[in-house]
């Protein structure tokens, strides 16, 4: 008869490859805001100025007669763009979780990346849409007039906004992002209640390309996780 010492292995135990592999996406997959700022940026100025939504229909004829093409290139970079947003949106969120920030925060950052995702989509090809069609003779003067209009009138930012408040609370409140971060998305959602909301937009790309770079560099501090107290004495087993 022997007596043996049965220890159970702690919930808590991460494999070495695994934090290898787990440090290197939290400071890779970060970045994508900074590939996401320059593709939209990139896709703003290949379309440069586009007239506004009340263009007569001669002077829209005339524009995308002369520049569909960059029009459509433009659309095809945004289109891009979104697909490193929603990998940047991702990498907010599981900032939040690895830090302790309040779920009812990380779930709004999913939301809004969705959203906002979908929204990009939808604006990058209506874009692109109307660099090919703006100038096939096919189309009427008032079919372009009409989806040039959708195109021109802009979208919902209530996705922008909920992802800067969410990061803002976490920031302030639960310190899961350096405060600077926080209180500059806080900036961001007071000046788009001002006439200088188109600025805040673009300041946008800026936050989320510099967000990109802090999270990268600094990953966070993971929330220590719960495990279960060990046995105070040895466990007999009889073999």
């Amino acid at each position: 008869m022997a007596i043996r010492t049965a220890r159970r292995p702690s919930a808590a135990t991460v494999k070495p490859a695994d934090q290898r592999v787990t440090s290197w996406l939290d400071r890779v997959v970060p970045l994508s805001g900074v590939v996401f700022a320059v593709l939209a940026m990139g896709g703003y100025l290949v379309i440069d100025e586009f007239p506004d939504s009340d263009t007569p229909v001669s002077a829209l004829t005339s524009y995308y007669a002369a520049h569909h093409a960059q029009v459509a290139r433009g659309g095809m970079l945004l289109a891009y763009s979104v697909i490193f947003f929603i990998l940047f949106g991702v990498a907010v969120w599981a900032r939040m979780r690895r830090t302790g920030g309040p779920p009812v925060l990380a779930g709004a950052v999913l939301v809004a990346t969705a959203v906002f995702a979908a929204d990009g989509l939808n604006s990058a090809g209506t874009y692109a849409m109307l660099g090919d069609i703006g100038a096939d003779p096919t189309t009427t003067p008032g079919a372009l007039q009409a989806w040039h209009i959708f195109g021109a009138i802009g979208h919902p930012t209530v996705d922008i906004l909920t992802l800067l408040l969410a990061v803002a609370a976490a920031g302030i409140f639960a310190r899961a992002f350096p405060r600077w971060l926080a209180w500059s998305a806080l900036v961001l959602v007071a000046l788009s209640f001002t006439p200088f909301s188109f600025y805040g937009f673009l300041l946008f790309h800026l936050w989320v390309l510099l967000a990109g770079i802090a999270l990268a560099v600094r990953p966070g501090i993971p929330r220590p996780a719960r495990t279960q107290p060990e046995p105070s004495g040895a466990l007999p087993h009889t073999v």
